[in-house]
């Protein structure tokens, strides 16, 4: 098994990290696709809007998700079952 660690960022430096992969946000703070004509990004897991509050880059990819623990265990399990 491969370890990850995962890094907490505040929201300031969030949206920087998001900002530099294509991302930004709109007026109520959701995650949008600046490469995709600015569509409100969606979290594959949850199925909801991603907001800055709750954004997460998922390590080893530019896949952006709503971070709860639902989500996040659902992710590894996926990655597992990738490897």
């Amino acid at each position: 098994m491969v370890q990850i660690n995962l890094v907490q960022l505040n929201n300031k430096n969030r949206l920087l990290a998001l900002q530099k992969l294509g991302y930004d946000l709109n007026d109520e703070g959701f995650v949008i696709d600046k490469n995709n004509s600015n569509t409100e990004v969606i979290c594959k897991y949850s199925r909801e809007k991603v907001h800055i509050n709750t954004a997460a880059i998922l390590p080893g990819s530019v896949v952006v998700i709503n971070a709860t623990p639902i989500t996040m265990a659902q992710y590894f399990l996926d990655r597992d079952e990738e490897e």
